[in-house]
């Protein structure tokens, strides 16, 4: 079993030097906090490396507990240079899970925005909401300070036996760097003063503003529930030769942007077009454009299912006749290269499964509003950049900003239309579409 544990220990040394190394920059962490915001590619980068960071961080908890049932146990030889040995074992643990937790919690987030973000849910890593208060809590807390003060002094007082171990097989590679290993612990009294009020400090910080937050979220999502359950289903523009027209004609990647004639949404959403959905393409599709998804994604991904829609029920794939029962629509297809294209249907794919984001915050990505969805998509490839703009001091991207930045940037072409005024009747295709998009709500 030791040998086993010291193997751990090895590959724990290398993934935390690499954690180390991979962690976001300081530059870009400062440009985050400058423009408040985790634009979807950041948002995307920090959540791998926080599941790479929690990964790390449970594998050097399973062998600081393995190895104290080994001290702990009764039964076990008493041998003290075998039980020098597991205590080497679990004392490189503890001092790399100082080092990394250090690196998260005073390197990466040193600003409440970054902590806001890793106290996020990232469902796609099955990552809960609050690890970054869990681990500062345990940071500081008095009884683990307490414990890493006893093995410090412990370490101290059989110095000399711990380095006669220098040539053995198991630990030696331990020894040899243990007082590197050791400088990521620090035991002052004043430096856990100041660790401790740095998180009671954090702590009523995010009592305050998740209150407000919490408070503002459920007006809107009454209101949102409520409001969207008033349109009007009846009578749809939509035909069933409309519907086939426009299914032989869709793409993976191409944006549906949609509008009922009849809902009380429609006063909520400001604007002619309000709502937004990505055809992610059918299963024949998806094999053609060799796009990737897990096991369940795939079994829910079949038939005539073939767009990630996020709606009042949640981000879920739905068929198309579904997205389509409405009155008008329009379709925009993206200007980049077929893996790109690929690559953003991967991307929004994330994020199928979430809740709906009724306070329209898109700084949080562990829920999503429909226009967020395109945004997670496809901003940061290539060229795009989606200019958010600032509402009830939230950013967000409504339909029609996504509409202006197609149609003034070229990053999207806008390919059909239906259901306004010149093609009340048919889906109007062609060098057209554009100049009637811009007149239907400009």
């Amino acid at each position: 079993m030791l040998s086993t544990l010291s193997d751990d220990i090895k590959g724990l040394l290398n993934a935390a030097t690499q954690l180390v190394d991979d962690a976001p920059p300081p530059a870009l962490l400062d440009e985050i906090v400058a423009h408040g915001e985790f634009r979807p590619a950041e948002d995307e980068a920090i959540g791998f490396w926080f599941a790479r960071f929690l990964t790390a961080r449970d594998n050097l908890w399973t062998t600081i507990n393995e190895v104290r049932d080994v001290l702990e146990d009764p039964t076990r030889p008493s041998e003290s240079e075998q039980k020098l040995k597991y205590f080497l074992v679990g004392y490189a643990a503890v001092c790399i899970l100082v080092r990394i937790d250090r690196i998260m919690l005073f390197e990466v987030a040193r600003h409440s925005i970054i902590q806001r973000k890793l106290n996020e849910a990232f469902p796609e890593y099955r990552i809960q909401r609050k690890q970054y208060t869990r681990i500062f809590s345990g940071f500081v807390d008095q009884t683990n300070v307490l414990s890493i003060r006893d093995a410090m002094q412990f370490a101290r007082k059989n110095r000399r036996k711990l380095l006669r171990l220098e040539g053995d097989a198991d630990v030696g590679f331990i020894v040899s760097q243990i007082d590197d290993l050791e400088t990521a612990l620090n035991p002052s009294k004043l430096s856990h003063i100041k660790r401790a009020w740095a998180y009671v400090s954090h702590k009523w910080r995010r009592r305050g503003m998740v209150s407000a937050e919490r408070v503002f979220a459920k007006i809107l999502e009454g209101f949102g529930r409520a409001a969207s359950e008033f349109v009007s289903m009846e009578d749809k523009g939509v035909t069933p030769d409309v519907l086939r027209s426009i299914t032989a004609f869709l793409r993976p990647g191409d944006v549906i942007v949609t509008r009922h004639a009849k809902a009380l949404t429609n006063l909520f959403f400001p604007g002619v077009w309000p709502h937004a959905a990505l055809y992610i393409g059918t299963p024949t599709q998806r094999q053609a454009a060799d796009i990737e998804a897990d096991e369940g994604k795939l079994q829910r991904w079949t038939d005539n299912i073939c767009v990630l829609e996020a709606r009042k029920d949640g981000v879920l794939l739905r068929p198309l006749e579904e997205t389509l029962r409405v009155d008008a629509f329009a379709v925009l297809r993206p200007n980049l290269d077929a893996g790109n294209t690929c690559h953003a249907v991967e991307r929004a794919l994330l994020h199928e499964g979430k809740k709906y984001n009724f306070d329209f915050n898109f700084f949080n990505s562990d829920r999503v509003v429909c226009t967020e969805l395109i945004y997670r998509a496809y901003d940061g490839l290539e060229n795009m950049e989606f200019p958010l703009q600032e509402r009830a001091g939230r950013k967000t991207l409504s339909a029609e900003d996504l509409l202006d930045y197609s149609l003034d940037t070229g990053t999207f072409t806008p390919i059909a239309i239906f259901g306004v005024q010149g093609c009340e009747d048919e889906i109007l295709y062609g060098e057209d579409v554009p100049r009637v998009l811009s007149q239907s709500y400009r």
